[in-house]
């Protein structure tokens, strides 16, 4: 490469990163639904599993965006920081606990109140279920789905706009982005496509919207309570899923113990957890300001060779 095709291609370069540093969550949401739509369809089209298809959306349609924005914005210090984020796991047994069982135990406790003790009754008659039923649908979507769709929406966007914006509004910006994300999913599980099915998909992602702020505020609250730890996020996800309805698995809660009540509640529960949170902490969500003073420094820009 000659020495002039050098000085036509570094400014070029330059200016695309440094517009990327001063937008890095619309550069990221921009990678996000290009990658990650295409690959959801791509997969789905080629008749794989679900599940697979999930996964793999949100591995190249979410955590590989937020490594190739941080790259381009922090450099190796940023990449390296981030994946601390994921791989976070000296957080204290309770946090686990927490993200694990509290919304099962706490929808078990508020379904006794409606239901009698009918729940109570079948979980000590099928407690084996519980470690063939419940953990493996929580524990195999959290390795292959759940970790890096964190990754993405907590670890890198939340992340980014709650330094900027505050942890609460973090959370209801994130909301419509993350719902709208699975749009594709609705109409790759409808069993035929038609106009008809454009304005449900639409009203379906806008409950979806409205919902997921209460969600990403008790995601928010946790990540910060954890020293911003995405394992423990992605832990909690799995476990809302298997609560309030997965794609991955049979559903312990819902279709074993409670029954159609399960969902209701669960979102119930998120819901006064979230308001709670908010007003215990003024809508801090347990942020604390060094966090951002640590955060890797984003490299000098680069200028064109003299």
């Amino acid at each position: 490469m000659s020495t002039a095709t050098q000085h036509q291609q570094t400014p070029n370069s330059s200016s695309l990163r440094s517009l990327v540093a001063r937008h890095p969550v619309v550069a990221f949401l921009i990678v996000v639904y290009a990658f990650g739509w295409s690959t959801l369809i791509a997969a789905d089209s080629v008749g794989l599993p679900f599940l697979l298809v999930s996964s793999l959306g949100v591995v190249f349609g979410l955590a590989l965006p937020a490594f190739l924005v941080t790259a381009a914005t922090s450099g190796k210090a940023g990449v390296r920081a981030l994946l601390g984020r994921c791989l976070r796991w000296r957080v204290g047994i309770g946090w686990y606990l927490l993200a694990l069982l509290g919304l099962p135990l706490v929808t078990l406790l508020v379904a006794n109140v409606f239901l009698g003790t009918a729940p109570l009754e079948a979980l000590a008659q099928k407690w084996p279920l519980f470690f063939t039923m419940f953990l493996p649908s929580i524990f195999v979507p959290l390795v292959i789905t759940h970790l890096f769709e964190e990754t993405g929406w907590t670890g890198f966007m939340q992340d980014t706009l709650q330094d900027s914006r505050g942890p609460l509004l973090a959370s209801i910006l994130v909301a419509p982005a993350f719902a709208l994300f699975h749009l594709p999913l609705i109409f790759l599980e409808a069993p035929q496509i038609t106009l008809s099915l454009v304005p449900v998909a639409l009203f379906q992602i806008a409950v979806q919207a409205i919902a997921s702020v209460f969600f990403r505020v008790v995601i928010m609250w946790l990540y910060n309570s954890t020293g911003r730890s995405v394992l423990i996020v992605a832990l909690f996800h799995s476990s809302f899923n298997s609560v309030t309805g997965s794609e991955y698995a049979t559903r312990f809660i819902e279709e074993i113990i409670v029954g159609p009540a399960a969902l209701p509640i669960s979102l119930a529960v998120v819901v006064v957890v979230a308001v709670v949170v908010a007003v215990l902490t003024r809508g801090g969500l347990a942020y604390r300001t060094e966090h951002a003073a640590r955060r890797a420094p984003k490299p000098p820009t680069v200028g064109p060779a003299d």
